[in-house]
């Protein structure tokens, strides 16, 4: 994981700090992809942790109660596993959402790609 103390300032300076925000937030998805498809072990508490992490990277794009409403349904027994499973890939949908109307999508990578283009 990435340190989260570096990334409280968001972009303001921080050469790549946007960037590796975006590579833990596109790495999560392909962790929830297989999750999704029973590829590994994965618990929906373990699941949830690392979204609360991803979503540390992107204070400006979560809304604390989403965050809190998710984890209260995971942490329940209300609901299944697979249920829950939904319930964390629709927080990080809202994230990549967020970051979408933010910053557009774009490549991870892609950043790193043009500026060594540029030199």
């Amino acid at each position: 994981m990435l340190p989260l103390d570096d990334l409280a300032t968001g972009d303001g300076g921080m050469e790549g700090t946007a960037e590796m925000a975006r590579r833990e937030l596109a790495a999560f998805g392909d962790l929830l992809f297989q999750a999704e498809r029973d590829v590994g072990r994965f618990s929906p508490a373990a699941l949830m942790v690392r979204l609360l992490r991803v979503a540390a990277l992107f204070p400006q794009a979560v809304d604390d109660t989403l965050m809190w409403q998710v984890t209260d349904l995971v942490a329940g027994r209300e609901v299944g596993d697979r249920f829950k499973l939904v319930v964390i890939r629709m927080g990080w949908a809202s994230l990549v959402q967020a970051e979408f109307k933010a910053r557009g999508l774009r490549v991870v990578g892609q950043d790193t790609e043009l500026r060594a283009k540029a030199a």
